[in-house]
């Protein structure tokens, strides 16, 4: 009878798996265990090339979480946090941005892409290895604003080469607060089990927080950075479950361009559901309103007049950053924001989907047949004779709450005590009546055909 001493030399191709044969089984049962490895590594090679197949090989090192990684829970000693909330301070002062050496120094003209990090890893990863396909992303600047200080993120970002990159961390987090405010603070009615002081805060920091990174993020970007005092170019904001398709700074090129051709347009918006059918090369223009929350983009200017009637967002009973938005928009003289929006989305949300592999999967799907970088963009825009037509959006009078605490109100507003009383460089709308003898109810259709060739758009960028 012959009998195995060793287990075969193949077992050693992976690590994921590993074969103890003994030396009394039979031959038998050695071939059923061979066969049984087999198919667990083909099992295994399988899988991975589904995880990788729509992914181009030279950025598939940015794949670096599978779909179960989650962070462990960790609790933090006092002087842990201590040390923590100095380094998150101390990074934020020094503001570093890497690989200017290969990429030139920020200038004030800079399109900035700022993405909101929480935990999600996995979904951060794709989204990284979206932007890396994106055309012209060595000419911006990529700043990652985080929630959560954690090495594994950290080297994730810092391991991006195709553009500059800049880390910001925001300094009012539940990792730094974990028992009182603006963390979990026990004594408010939703950590408190069968609280029954009728004066306790019923009041969510797992939901609050959000709305108060967005907010954060957006002061430190255009008050706090070097060039912030002159800046002038335009930043487009993102979230860590995002996904961007690869014409996206080429269609914020044409949409800033149409920016110049409509008055009274303040919010470039590169998100929406996605749909079938519709236009690559059509951009449309309405009131800003959710879904449009998906990769919003605006310079300096209108967050100059946002930042006026900032207290329409931070006090407004909504712990929906978007709908707080909404609320300052109905502040404006206008009554809401003008928007510019892609009619096809170049930002697409992987939240529906169980990880971000298989929101990608099906975001290849959708695409395939898309006809990005089109030669000729239009931007319509309906008219009556008052003015623009576009849909007025419905608030909620009070919110939709979540966010009554006085407490976030103060915190919300703090970063804004030292830039709003200056002068405000506010944008003005002309109201365009068409030259026709019709009724006021009948609509006219304008068409700007905003064209730019390819090395227009290299000397834009």
């Amino acid at each position: 009878m012959y009998r195995l001493t060793r287990p075969p030399q193949f077992i050693k191709v992976s690590a994921h798996f590993r074969l103890v044969v003994c030396e009394r089984n039979s031959i038998a049962e050695q071939v059923r265990n061979y066969m049984t490895y087999s198919e667990l590594l083909l099992h295994h090679i399988h899988s991975w090339s589904l995880q990788t197949e729509f992914v181009p090989k030279h950025v598939r090192r940015y794949l670096k979480f599978n779909e179960k990684f989650k962070f462990p829970p960790k609790k933090l000693s006092s002087s842990d946090l201590n040390s923590l909330t100095s380094r998150v301070e101390v990074l934020n002062y020094e503001r570093q941005v890497q690989h200017v050496q290969r990429y030139g120094l920020v200038r004030a003209d800079v399109t900035m892409l700022v993405v909101q990090v929480s935990r999600d890893a996995e979904r951060l990863q794709y989204l990284i290895v979206s932007l890396s396909q994106v055309h012209y992303i060595q000419s911006v600047l990529l700043v990652f604003s985080h929630s959560y200080y954690d090495e594994k993120i950290n080297k994730l970002v810092q391991s991006i080469t195709f553009a500059r990159v800049l880390q910001i961390f925001y300094p009012y987090s539940l990792q730094l607060y974990p028992n009182k405010f603006p963390g979990v603070d026990v004594e408010d009615c939703a950590s408190a089990a069968g609280a029954t002081d009728k004066y306790c805060s019923n009041r969510d920091a797992r939901r609050v927080e959000h709305k108060h990174h967005w907010w954060w993020k957006a002061c430190f970007i255009f008050n706090n950075l070097d060039w912030s005092d002159s800046y002038t170019g335009t930043v487009l904001f993102l979230e860590e479950d995002n996904y961007v398709l690869p014409d996206l700074l080429y269609m914020l090129r044409y949409t800033s361009r149409a920016q110049t051709y409509i008055p009274g347009i303040y919010i470039m918006a590169f998100g929406r559901p996605f749909a079938k059918n519709l236009d690559y090369d059509l951009l449309t223009v309405d009131s800003w309103h959710p879904p449009f929350d998906i990769g919003i983009a605006f310079n300096k200017s209108v967050w100059q007049r946002i930042s006026t009637v900032s207290s329409y967002y931070c006090m407004y009973d909504d712990v929906s950053w978007s709908y707080s938005m909404l609320n300052l928009f109905s502040r404006f003289r206008e009554g809401q924001a003008g928007m510019v929006a892609t009619q096809a989305p170049r930002v697409l949300s992987t939240s529906m989907f169980p990880s971000g592999r298989i929101a990608v999967q099906k975001i290849y799907g959708w695409i395939k047949e898309a006809r990005m970088f089109p030669a000729n963009v239009k931007a319509v825009a309906l008219y009556s004779s008052t003015g623009r037509v576009g849909n007025s959006p419905k608030l909620p009078p009070q919110g939709n709450g979540g966010w009554s605490d006085m407490r976030d109100h103060l915190l919300c507003l703090d970063p804004l005590m030292s830039t709003t009383t200056g002068a405000m460089n506010e944008l003005t709308a002309t109201t365009i009546v068409p030259t026709t003898t019709t009724e006021a109810q009948f609509l006219t259709m304008a068409e700007h055909s905003i064209n730019i060739s390819d090395v227009e758009i290299r000397q834009l960028l």
